[in-house]
């Protein structure tokens, strides 16, 4: 299996074709390291080489296999000198260095192959430029790789869409697999987005024993992005989130709704949520520390819809605290609601009462913060001489703003 690290690789992507060269052989000097790297409990050889093409600096970087750079060993962890070639059709590069234990580094030099340019002027690339054979090379793109794809209907691919296919491994057998699996005469650009995401033929034939057949595209590469698989089908079934509908299914992926966060919900009685109810509670933060929290400020048995409003609207358990605090406790949830919609806040009641409006009923404090009235506009009453107004008055006063102004007692 053949691996890209991507660094700098799109750039070699988008160059214009340049004239067809003389009959000197094409050759390329750079550097290179390598050093050996694990993943899925399998060694792999990271290779990065640097070199200059036309006045622009390239960068490659790819992972092989052990045995396919036969001369190079970083798993026999050695000291020395290191020599070793990498044959491609589309031309060799032959590989000078040292070795320290499981990292090597040196000087390359890539000669490009005139029997490869000549075959692919024949199926119709013509005027390949040095750095598009330089990566040709690397990717091993070959004619037979191309003959393979034009049977299958890809007549045109451009020069880019072989170097991208090959990056990305989307073989001939990669093509039958997703035709067999339904998906014929995909797109090259959608098959190399299949690879990349993780849309194989296996996923689409899990997914459809999972009970979603014949999805589209761009749900197939949704359900990889998202992580909608098989194995969450079958948790989100068991948790009692049967035969939802494959967007149903991807929003609660998004938003984490899971068989952890359910049945912590349903130990806090809170059995038998929909799906969207459940993506709610995740959306706006409704979580089992925020159930007990409340349930220890003295709301228990609240809706889940209560609960998420609570999350909304920030009636946090420091908020109900507080308001208890400064004498209005016990108050109903409604109220509370109302309270922080229209901005009641701590801060709020103590300037009212510096301005000599205290134990104002939670209400009528409502009122005052849905009319403007606050201890600005107390003040502004006072310096027209209209003082000792009942609360009740400031907001008549202020919802017939402008009568008193050029009046005084």
């Amino acid at each position: 299996m053949k691996m890209l690290l991507a660094i700098g690789t799109m750039s070699l992507l988008f160059i214009p074709a340049l004239p067809e060269e003389s009959a000197q052989q094409r050759t390329i000097q750079g550097r290179w390291v390598a050093e050996l790297n694990y993943w899925n409990d399998a060694a792999w050889v990271h290779l990065e080489l640097r070199t200059e093409i036309d006045g622009d600096r390239v960068h490659h970087g790819n992972s092989f296999r052990p045995g396919e750079l036969a001369g190079l060993d970083l798993r026999s962890n050695r000291q020395g000198t290191v020599s070793f070639e990498l044959r491609r059709e589309a031309g060799t590069i032959v590989f000078q260095g040292e070795q320290d234990g499981d990292d090597a580094r040196g000087e390359f030099v890539w000669t490009g192959s005139d029997a490869f340019l000549a075959s692919m002027a024949g199926l119709g690339y013509r005027s390949i430029s040095e750095r598009e054979q330089f990566s040709m090379t690397l990717q091993d793109v070959t004619t037979g790789f191309v003959t393979a794809m034009r049977d299958r209907g890809y007549a045109d691919l451009s020069k880019r869409d072989l170097i991208r296919m090959r990056i990305h491994d989307v073989s001939p057998e990669f093509v039958d697999g997703m035709a067999d699996a339904g998906y014929p005469d995909l797109p090259a650009a959608e098959l190399v987005r299949f690879r990349i995401h993780g849309v194989s033929p296996e996923f689409v034939a899990e997914m459809r024993e999972a009970g979603y057949a014949g999805l589209s595209a761009d749900d197939l590469r949704r359900a990889r992005i998202h992580g909608v698989s098989p194995e969450y089908v079958a948790e989100m079934t068991a948790a009692g989130l049967s035969r939802m509908s494959f967007d149903a299914l991807v929003r609660m992926r998004i938003h984490g709704v899971d068989s952890d966060f359910i049945s912590d919900m349903a130990e806090l009685g809170y059995t038998d949520l929909s799906a969207n109810e459940l993506r709610r509670a995740r959306i706006h933060g409704v979580s089992a520390e925020f159930v007990h929290e409340m349930s220890e400020a003295g709301f228990d048995h609240l809706s889940m819809d209560d609960l998420v409003q609570m999350r909304i609207h920030g009636m946090s358990p420091g908020f109900i605290s507080g308001m208890a605090e400064m004498g209005y406790a016990d108050l109903s949830f409604g109220t509370l609601r109302q309270m922080r919609i229209h901005g009641v806040s701590g801060e709020f009641i103590r300037e009212m009462a510096d301005a000599g409006y205290e134990d104002i009923p939670a209400d009528l404090l409502i009122r005052m913060r849905i009319h403007g009235v606050d201890a600005d506009f107390v003040q502004e009453l006072a310096d027209h001489n209209f003082t000792g107004l009942s609360a009740d008055d400031l907001v008549e006063a202020k919802i017939h703003s402008g009568w008193w102004r050029g009046r005084s007692r």
